[in-house]
């Protein structure tokens, strides 16, 4: 009921739209606007969001000039709808960024500058000086991994790369998605525990690392998201209330679901987020306290975090990467334990590398070192035969079958008594 009421009301935003009412009319039209976030950019073009008022307008353009966040720029081309390829609906995947027009190629005149917001701005001028230190000191596919970790920032990252990341089952990993968000803010509150903080205190900690590291990247879509699912939890925590971590996990997604119901369907980083934080609050006390309770605590928290953050959140990655990895549960295991620490560390010394440029060579050597580690395990899960499955796709009843399934050996193998964070 809440579904339909929230997908309707998202439908009359649709049909409102002023610019939607001028795509395809083959007339050329003048409109001034704020870009309103960085340009994605491209081999042999640039992507903009351009702020019309109340709507956003996507644009396509050749490389250069490079424009930038908060330039004020006037367009004079035509509008379209944007079309959707042959297995992806690219209309339903911008529509939940909340645009619904395009315009390819116009003519652009750059009318005035730095008119977006300060402290966005601020942030996205630290990113922009941390890539021009870097790139100059790691060549890819080192560079593309370490911007892909920190920012989540794929562009650096080659075609065969990003394939071998698919095939051997950790693409998910090498972003800053609301999954690694996620595994992040339950590793960084088992670490200040596990320092002699109380709970109370941990949580705070934790949580604002989490929304400091989630400002200083640039605020993108999925961190903020994530960010505010893992907030209940940890604003709970941290103020000495007992809450139930399903129903707190729900009240967030419902929250987020009202102000735009198109990421349940269309945003992968917002289904990976859920899921991966459903599958810790249920099964991780199941993989540190019973299957692992003789292990050391350190080695106790990283598997049983590791492990639980994959239960639910596997079936949604064959179903949207089409790829079944045999290898994956293998190279999960030995990545995703180095993958958070490795992200905030390379955040800290890609920061540190901005200020020295002989501290920064000397710390590049360790990062190289590091993200080679993660290079190597993909290398090597590849070589073993029939590491994956190429699965050409997956239905909606496969999904909901094996949710079925999951949801059934939930309950028996942890009944859902300890839910609490951590």
């Amino acid at each position: 009921m809440i579904g339909t009421f929230c997908y309707s009301h998202e439908a009359k935003k649709i049909h409102a739209s002023e610019l939607r009412t001028l795509n395809d009319n083959g007339d050329k039209i003048a409109l001034v606007g704020i870009i309103n976030s960085e340009p994605d950019l491209k081999d042999n073009s640039q992507q903009l969001r351009l702020r019309i008022g109340k709507e956003n307008l996507l644009i396509i353009t050749s490389r250069y000039p490079i424009y930038h966040y908060g330039d004020r720029i006037r367009i004079l081309g035509k509008l379209k709808t944007p079309e959707n390829f042959e297995k992806f609906d690219y209309q339903r995947y911008l529509q939940k960024e909340r645009i619904y027009s395009m315009a390819v190629f116009p003519k652009i005149e750059l009318l005035e500058s730095n008119q977006g917001n300060i402290v966005k701005q601020a942030l996205f001028g630290f990113k922009s000086r941390f890539h021009q230190a870097w790139q100059k000191l790691l060549s890819p596919p080192h560079l593309g991994i370490f911007e892909a970790l920190v920012f989540g920032e794929e562009g650096s990252i080659s075609k065969e790369w990003k394939e071998k990341l698919n095939l051997a089952g950790v693409r998910h990993l090498t972003a800053v998605s609301g999954m690694n968000i996620t595994i992040i803010s339950f590793l960084l509150t088992g670490i200040f525990l596990s320092l002699g903080f109380w709970r109370q205190q941990a949580s705070l900690a934790s949580l604002i690392s989490i929304w400091l590291y989630i400002l200083m990247i640039g605020a993108p879509a999925s961190g903020l998201r994530a960010g505010l699912m893992v907030s209940f939890l940890l604003a709970a925590q941290a103020l000495g209330k007992t809450i139930d971590g399903l129903r707190s996990l729900l009240f967030s997604a419902v929250i987020l679901l009202v102000e735009n119901p198109l990421i349940l369907r269309f945003d992968v980083g917002f289904q990976l987020s859920f899921l991966a934080m459903a599958g810790m609050i249920i099964w991780q006390p199941f993989f540190k306290n019973k299957l692992f309770k003789k292990l050391p605590e350190f080695f106790k928290l990283n598997l049983a975090t590791t492990l639980s953050s994959q239960v639910f959140t596997l079936p949604i990655l064959i179903y949207n990467f089409g790829y079944f990895s045999l290898a994956a549960p293998l190279t999960n295991l030995l990545l995703v334990p180095v993958i958070p620490y490795l992200t905030m560390v390379g955040f800290v010394f890609g920061s540190l590398g901005i200020v020295s440029a002989f501290l920064a060579k000397i710390l590049s050597w360790f990062l190289w070192l590091a993200i080679s580690y993660i290079l190597l395990i993909v290398d090597l899960s590849l070589k073993i035969p029939f590491s994956y499955i190429v699965v050409e796709k997956a239905s909606v009843a496969f999904l909901l079958f094996s949710y079925f399934l999951l949801t059934l050996t939930s309950w028996q193998i942890q009944p859902l008594k300890n839910r609490n964070f951590i």
